[in-house]
């Protein structure tokens, strides 16, 4: 019986590309199955918080801290991630990543004490955080002319993650530990289908040196330092947006559920049109939309009291605005030569998930001053920075280098 071409040695990603655009398209689903558990699981995180601090008898404020830890595993291991796709096997990277993710999604709903479930966020992150690029990077170099709408399908896939876990949840609500059994039974399976169905290259490659020197030019420094920005106004908004539904405004569980998956809904809707939309008409003019819109909805949400019509409205937007992160490593990878796609976008997801450790801290800094002006320092002006920013990127594309096979490595 022939084995799964994920267990061959003969093929390679590039090769079943030409051969089956069917079985082809099967692999991307297949790789971006981790983007749905990303997704699945902050969201279960974030919506659950409130009460995974009340029974393990934790201070509110501790949020921040989870939120910082997480953030703290990613960003150790993004630039990991990035450079083990320029290096290694694209395959055993991710399978090692989604294994920690696995065991440490499940610890995070089963802990009895504070340390604990910080040890299990930083361990969740660090798996997130080694995926998160080489997926990306995966997605962008093997569609270097559209990359946009293929990195936008990992962000539809994490959109959908987000969308269907506050749903999930509040039925259990609050006993949150079915949830979190359920998300590491979901990365068990995105493991057995990535090992059996993924072969182990992905293309035969030239030797490169792998370094910094190359990527540090204008057009990365300047969406380095937007990225970093929405990063804090990305973890602020996880990290403190459900205690504000149920806890200041008083909304119902089951309405506050509705209200966050609004977040889920507008990446899942929005994401890939916004994608093809950057292949389109360029990547730097909708870098800018997608700031825009997390600008609008950052100050909306915090602005429109208990009124949850708008709040529905403003959190869609912010997650229609979700593609910043793909749009960004997409014209990050547009600015750099081809032997550089993995390390570049793992620096941007470094720089982001440096953002994400600070936009719980930020946001609880500013809770003296009240829920609702913090909500629109944290997400509101680290937004409008990041816009301005964006008016300053260039379209950043240069003439794509391309590799020479050298059949004594065929590793990536």
């Amino acid at each position: 019986m022939a084995k799964p071409l994920g267990l061959r040695n003969d093929e390679t990603i590039r090769s079943i590309a030409g051969r089956s655009k069917a079985y082809f398209v099967l692999i991307v689903m297949v790789s971006v199955i981790p983007g749905f558990l990303e997704g699945f699981d902050g969201s279960l995180f974030q919506f659950a918080a409130p009460y995974v601090v009340q029974n393990i008898q934790a201070a509110p404020a501790m949020l921040g801290v989870l939120a910082t830890g997480y953030a703290v595993g990613m960003a150790l291991f993004s630039m990991i991630g990035g450079i083990l796709f320029d290096k290694f096997s694209v395959k055993y990277t991710i399978l090692i990543s989604v294994t920690i993710f696995a065991v440490f999604t499940l610890v995070s709903g089963l802990a009895r004490s504070l340390a604990t479930l910080i040890i299990a966020r930083l361990l969740v992150g660090i798996g997130i955080g080694m995926f998160q690029p080489a997926i990306i990077a995966f997605l962008g170099d093997i569609f270097p002319k559209t990359r946009s709408r293929s990195i936008s399908v990992f962000g539809v896939i994490y959109g959908a993650g987000i969308f269907f876990a506050p749903y999930i949840i509040s039925p259990f609500l609050p006993h949150i530990q079915v949830p979190f059994v359920i998300s590491g039974i979901l990365a068990v399976l995105s493991l057995v289908a990535f090992y059996l169905i993924v072969p182990k290259t992905y293309k035969k490659v030239e030797k490169h040196r792998i370094g910094m020197k190359g990527i540090l030019n204008k057009n990365v420094c300047i969406l380095s330092v937007a990225i970093l920005l929405y990063g804090i106004s990305l973890f602020g908004y996880l990290g403190f947006y459900s205690q504000y539904l149920l806890k200041v405004q008083s909304i119902h569980p089951i309405q506050a559920a509705a209200i966050s998956s609004m977040y889920g809904l507008g990446a899942l809707i929005s994401t890939f049109p916004i994608g093809m939309l950057a292949d389109k008409i360029g990547r730097k003019h909708v870098v800018r939309l997608a700031s825009l819109l997390l600008l609008i909805s950052g100050v909306g949400m915090f602005s429109v009291g208990r009124d949850l019509t708008a709040l529905s409205i403003f959190t869609f937007v912010f997650g229609a605005g979700n593609g910043f992160v793909g749009l960004a490593a997409a014209l990050g990878q547009d600015s750099v030569k081809e032997q550089l796609t993995g390390i570049v976008t793992g620096w941007l997801f470094f720089l982001f998930n440096i953002g994400a450790m600070l936009g719980g801290p930020v946001f609880a800094a500013f809770l003296p001053i009240g829920f609702v002006k913090s909500g629109i320092v944290t997400l509101g002006v680290s937004s409008l920075l990041s816009f301005i920013l964006t008016l300053f990127a260039g379209s950043g594309v240069q003439t794509r280098t391309v590799s020479t096979p050298d059949p004594t490595r065929i590793n990536n």
